[in-house]
């Protein structure tokens, strides 16, 4: 089994968790998603789950050369490291911000931040959610990692291809605001929010969010800055991006079969979309 995957090789049969199998396969499909590779949950089980500390655990040398080589290979830099386990985005359960998400790595904090976001899955939080949630929790979930380029945003967001507050699947919602999305995620900011009709060209609501701040890159990480009087007293779309954000939204939700939660971004004009789940409850 491979320890190391590319998005574009990716197959079903290969142990990389929900998150990463969704990117790779928009990716396959040829949808702007950022390049990126998967240490899969094989390497996990075989090097970490073996430590009888994990927290002293350190990498195989083999392993390390294998992740540096796929650094160079398939991404370029600076990265996003974020989980993909096997208990995540559930039909019934999601583990968002559960685990450790690490912005703006690169090669310098690489292997570090691997092994930073495979340690989460130990921490007092997750495994408490693990017990609230699922009745079996004397295993660590099988988890892999996504290594995946990082999109320094002028605009991003979340969307829902329907609306997840009431049910209603033929509208689609938006929120975004200016810089990276870690301040929709993490709920920093109060987002501009948009509800669009899956039928016609119709915008059914648009409210201007508070948007007092924005995460943006910095050479040392990311910080966190007053947003500018401008950008805080305008809409962070534009027309024609809610209707390409909403056809894009209706082409993923038909390769799924299912209703779709994205996150996305906007580079200089260009959309990527990031990451890819079912709504969960």
């Amino acid at each position: 089994m491979r320890r190391i995957i590319p998005f574009s090789e990716t197959q079903a049969e290969d142990a990389i968790g929900g998150k990463a199998e969704n990117l790779a396969l928009l990716f396959q499909s040829q949808f702007p998603v950022p390049k990126g590779f998967i240490i899969t949950s094989y390497a996990f089980e075989l090097e970490i789950q073996r430590s009888d500390n994990p927290d002293w655990w350190i990498y195989p040398n083999s392993l390390s050369k294998e992740i540096e080589e796929a650094y160079k290979a398939y991404v370029n830099p600076p990265v996003v490291v974020r989980s993909s386990c096997s208990a995540e985005d559930l039909e019934t359960a999601s583990f968002a911000g559960q685990f450790v998400t690490l912005l703006n790595i690169t090669s310098v904090n690489l292997l570090e931040s691997i092994k930073r976001c495979w340690l989460s899955v130990y921490q007092s939080h997750a495994q408490s959610y693990l017990a609230q949630r699922f009745s079996a929790v004397d295993q660590v979930p099988a988890m892999s990692i996504i290594v995946q380029e990082l999109i320094d945003a002028d605009v991003a967001g979340v969307i829902f291809s329907k609306n997840p507050i009431t049910g209603n699947e033929d509208e689609i919602v938006i929120n975004s605001s200016f810089g990276l999305g870690e301040a929709v995620v993490s709920g920093l900011v109060t987002p501009d929010f948009f509800i669009l009709s899956k039928q016609g060209n119709a915008i059914l609501k648009k409210e201007l969010g508070d948007k007092e701040y924005k995460v943006v890159l910095y050479q040392d990480g990311t910080r966190i800055l007053e947003m500018p009087p401008e950008e805080k007293s305008s809409f962070s779309l534009r027309e024609e991006q809610l209707y390409e954000l909403k056809k894009i939204t209706m082409d993923i939700e038909t390769i799924f079969g299912y209703p779709v939660d994205l996150e996305f971004a906007y580079r200089q004009g260009k959309l990527y979309i990031l990451q890819a789940r079912q709504i969960t409850t």
